[in-house]
Order: C-alpha cells, then structure tokens, then sequence
C-alpha cells in the first residue's frame, strides 16, 4: 500500500473502499476494548463486593455512578455480543463504525475484521497510543520518528502480522496534567499524517487552557488541523470561547458521549466533577455552534465503550443516535439537510486520505 493509493478513500480492516460507500457514520465508537487496567477499587468493603459482580439490573444505578469501578463494566471482549449489539446499529440505519481503541485498549484487528464480515458493516481501526497510563514501558525511550514509524506501518502495511490496517490515527490520549510521553505521541501522531494523509483523532486533557496547548503542539509539528478531531468536548465541557478557539484553528468538534447521560448522572475524572448533563443539552450546544458557523466541522457518537452502555445490560447501544437523538435534533429545529452533513457529509470528509505533501 502506498500513500497514493489511498487519496479520497477510506480505509477499513477489511481493505480500502470509496467514500460514498462509508453513508451514516459513527466516528467514534470502541468494539473489542478492555479497560480493566483502569480500575478503580473501592475502598467500603460494600462496595468493593459491588466492584466485582457482573453487571446486573440490581447494581446498574450503582455501576452508572461508578464507572472505572466495576471489573466487569469494564471488559467490551465478547465478539459475540458486540456482533448482535452493532447489527442494532446497522438494522437502525447505519454503515460505518470508527473503532477507536488505540494501543493501550486491547485492540483486537482480527476481532474487529470478523465483526466486519459477520455485519457487513464498515469497521475503521485506530492506531496510535492512549493515555500515558497505559503506555508500554518501552514507550518512555522511543523517539518522535520511531513512534511515527510504528504508525505508519499500521496503515500501509497492517498491525503486526495480522494483515489489517488502520485508517485512523488515534485516539491518541492525554492527561492532566499532560504527560512529556503524550507530548511526544502528539508530534509522532502529526508526523504520522503528515506520511500517510490519515485523520487525527485527540482525546485531549479535560481543561481548556490544555486542550489548547495539545492543538498548538499538533500545529508546530506539522499536523493538518483541518483532519485533526478533538473528541469528548461534551463530556468535558469546555467553554464556548475555546470551542470557537478549536473550530477557528480547522479542527473537528466532536461530540461523541451520547448516552452516557442519566438523570443526575456526574463523574470524578482525574479530580475534577464533570457534570454529563442531557442529551437536548447536548443538541442544543450543536445547534448553537451550527448557528455560529461552524456545521462542517462537527462530528457527532456514543463512545460506547463500557458494557453498561449496551442494549443488552439496559444501556442505549449503538444505536441510540439515529434512534432517540435524531428525532429529538428535529423536534429542536434541525433541519434534515444539517443532520445529514452531521451523521454522513462531515465524517465521509474526515476518513478520505489526504494527499501526501512531498
């Protein structure tokens, strides 16, 4: 595979196809994921029993208010399930699926390939590093270019001996305070599209003055912010003014936590109370930032990637968009035409390979 090969597609893990096939897009979605290495373990003896039950509907208020605390919340590795979850997804409407599980979230290309085949849905796979908690130990002596190297390979020739490459880079995590080993994932990510023409994907610190410091990383290292998403800006909740900051610098603005919300629902993440708010919050921030102008640079997902957020243990699944958050778009007064750029237009723009400057 050569980088030219790739201008104006799309790569999926089971090979390279034509952007107008990619149709209603969830950008960033996790599959085959297991976060148990970010367990937290309860310190009340009630509750560490709570930790380590399977989740059930007697402990799902808990678990929902919980999350990182419950083992078996955190383990997305059943093909199985994950097969019949997606293809609710699919019969709802769908195409496509951005896996976003980098290195550091047990990424399964095989797993992933078979969940392909078995659905007939279009599967995009990530590359690239998460949070520096669950970075290799080998990372820390790795160069900016050895990094980079590791990901290019990923998508011109495939993960490891498996065959299936990547068409996403990311999601490259980041801490707070951010780490000088994320820094360097930061430039290696932007060297790596600056080879290949693949999109970047930022899971980006929680606070806006950081969010801001990992573009202007990104932008001094050559990356193309006009490919280049920041993920979870609802989760996270930065101001209006570093939303406009981001959209302004070329970046994608994504809004992908749909249906982690519940009635009161707040998390602790990494000190600091984040408040998940509702959906038509939600919706009604998007239609705002349309209103300012900024309508082809916003991606919306569900990020589903605890198993409590499946239809099968009382969650919305991956279909909750197109079958709860899109009728309510419209009950808001978005119009047909803006959510098909939303769901369609803006994600088919982002997972076509860029030209590859010499």
């Amino acid at each position: 595979m050569t980088p030219g090969e790739l201008v104006g597609k799309a790569q999926t893990v089971l090979g390279v196809i034509d952007v107008e096939s990619l149709g209603v897009t969830l950008p960033h979605e996790h599959l085959l994921t297991d976060l148990r290495a970010y367990f937290v373990e309860p310190t009340e003896a009630g509750e560490r029993k709570l930790a380590h039950e399977p989740v059930s509907l007697e402990n799902l208020c808990w678990i929902r208010n919980h999350h990182q605390s419950n083992l078996d919340d955190l383990d997305l590795t059943d093909e199985h399930l994950i097969t019949k979850e997606v293809m609710l997804y699919k019969l709802a409407g769908g195409n496509t699926i951005v896996e976003m599980s980098s290195i550091g979230l047990a990424r399964d290309p095989l797993g992933l390939a078979r969940i392909a085949r078995a659905t007939g849905l279009n599967v995009v796979m990530g590359s690239g590093y998460y949070v520096g908690l669950s970075h290799p130990p080998d990372l820390a002596t790795m160069t900016d270019e050895e990094i980079a190297e590791g990901i290019v390979r990923d998508i011109m020739v495939g993960v490891g001996d498996t065959g299936v490459r990547a068409g996403m880079i990311g999601e490259i995590g980041c801490s707070i305070p951010l780490e000088e080993k994320e820094r360097k994932v930061l430039r290696a990510g932007a060297i790596a599209q600056q080879r290949t023409g693949a999109p970047l994907n930022i899971h980006p610190s929680g606070t806006d003055d950081l969010v801001l410091e990992i573009v202007k990383i990104l932008d001094d290292a050559g990356a193309d912010l006009s490919r280049t998403v920041i993920s979870h800006v609802d989760f996270f909740g930065f101001s209006r003014a570093t939303l406009h900051k981001l959209a302004d610098a070329g970046c994608y603005i994504e809004y992908d936590t749909f249906g982690h919300y519940h009635a009161g629902f707040m998390q602790i993440y990494f000190g600091r109370v984040i408040d998940l708010g509702s959906g038509v919050r939600r919706i009604d921030d998007i239609m705002q930032l349309i209103a300012d102008g900024y309508l082809n640079q916003l991606l919306v997902s569900s990020d589903v990637c605890l198993k409590h957020v499946l239809v099968s243990y009382g969650g919305c699944g991956y279909a909750n968009i197109l079958q709860n958050v899109v009728p309510f778009m419209r009950y808001r007064g978005m119009s047909d035409e803006q959510i098909h750029t939303l769901m369609v237009e803006n994600p088919k723009r982002l997972l076509a390979f860029s030209p590859v400057k010499s």
